[in-house]
């Protein structure tokens, strides 16, 4: 009763089964088998699993079903290889093969015809190979349009700066009020132009260009970034005792707390400005904050803020490339970290920032 059930579930199974004995010999084959292979039920039981597969398989074929003999237990046969099976006329096909035990000894195996998977795959792998080639140009026209921003782009404008200055101090007298305001726009927006270049170069370099992580003693790496950025004397930095000392890339960690702390110094609007810094450790990663005591930030502004060249005040009113919090966001990312930032208007901001204490080693492709 037994047997006749599992032949009339096999017989109405969409998929090719094989039923087959411990020495490979086939016992029975449904009618999804024979369509998939071109033989005969009585065909079949001249064969052996081994005549399903190309020749070139059958030594490795045979050695793995003496494995699965040893330990039957219900498995894909040949995981992480490629397997194909061989029809009556000749053709071959892309299989894929699930083996399941039978309490009597026997072997259910079970094939699938994979050809149109394996298509879709290698026309997948195809386009990503065309993606990164794509990507490697891209990555090198950024690095030849990098050059060009330093070299070519930089040197007239530093022409125009210097004769701005001189016309500036040389031909003061000469200009009415509204024609020194004018040349005062012009020094400022070109030294505008020459940051925004700056940063633009730095955002291009992360992720590209990469250092030697070291351990970064944060106590001696924050006061540095804030004796160089020279508070104004109404504003009081503070920092949290005890910094961790952190494994990364110097440089990276120096623009982060660099960008954030002149973030909060440069748009403080309050007589008694306070920053602060703190961390706190989160057992696998690093959690810190920069905070301040500002105009604060509206809530609808909280994702632009980290976009690039985005700025909230008016460019001849605070001074501010729009660079900075892209590259803070793109520096904690390209660690596997996250940044978020919490204000409320007139209160102040608060940055956020988290680091893993194992900051993946990325280094660019050598060529």
């Amino acid at each position: 009763m037994e047997k006749k059930s599992l032949r009339e579930l096999l017989e109405i199974a969409a998929d090719a089964m094989l039923l087959v004995a411990p020495d490979g010999r086939l016992l029975f084959a449904n009618p999804a088998a024979e369509r998939l292979f071109g033989y005969t039920l009585d065909e079949f039981l001249e064969l052996t699993l081994e005549d399903m597969i190309p020749r070139r398989f059958r030594a490795l074929h045979s050695a793995r079903r003496a494995e699965f003999a040893a330990q039957p237990k219900s498995r894909t046969m040949g995981a992480g290889l490629d397997i194909y099976g061989l029809r009556k006329d000749g053709s071959e096909f892309a299989a894929d093969v699930s083996l399941s035990p039978l309490e009597s000894g026997l072997v259910l195996a079970t094939v699938y015809d994979v050809t149109e998977r394996k298509r879709l795959e290698a026309e997948k792998a195809r386009e990503q190979a065309h993606l990164i080639h794509d990507l490697e140009i891209a990555n090198e026209e950024l690095k030849n349009f990098a050059h060009v921003v330093s070299h070519d782009l930089k040197a007239p404008l530093r022409a125009i700066g210097s004769l701005a200055d001189w016309i500036a101090t040389d031909q003061k007298e000469r200009l009415d009020a509204e024609g020194q305001e004018h040349l005062r726009l012009l020094i400022q927006r070109v030294r505008r132009m020459d940051a925004l270049i700056d940063g633009v170069l730095r955002y291009s370099r992360i992720g590209r260009i990469h250092e030697a992580q070291v351990a970064v003693d944060l106590n001696e790496l924050v006061y540095e970034v804030i004796d160089s950025l020279a508070p104004p004397a109404h504003v009081t930095v503070t920092v949290a005792a005890d910094m961790p000392t952190i494994r990364a890339e110097k440089i990276r960690i120096q623009q982060l707390f660099q960008n954030l702390i002149a973030n909060a110094l440069r748009f403080m609007d309050k007589p008694r400005g306070r920053i602060r810094i703190d961390w706190a450790d989160q057992g696998e990663s690093w959690w810190f904050s920069v905070a301040d005591n500002g105009p604060g930030i509206e809530s609808r502004h909280f994702e632009r803020i980290f976009h690039l060249f985005q700025t909230l005040n008016p460019r001849d009113r605070v001074e501010s490339t729009g660079v900075g919090l892209a590259i803070v966001k793109k520096i904690v990312e390209q660690f596997e970290g996250r940044v978020w930032v919490e204000s409320a208007v007139s209160q102040g901001t608060t940055f956020f920032f988290t680091l893993p204490k194992k900051i993946p080693e990325t280094r660019p492709k050598q060529k």
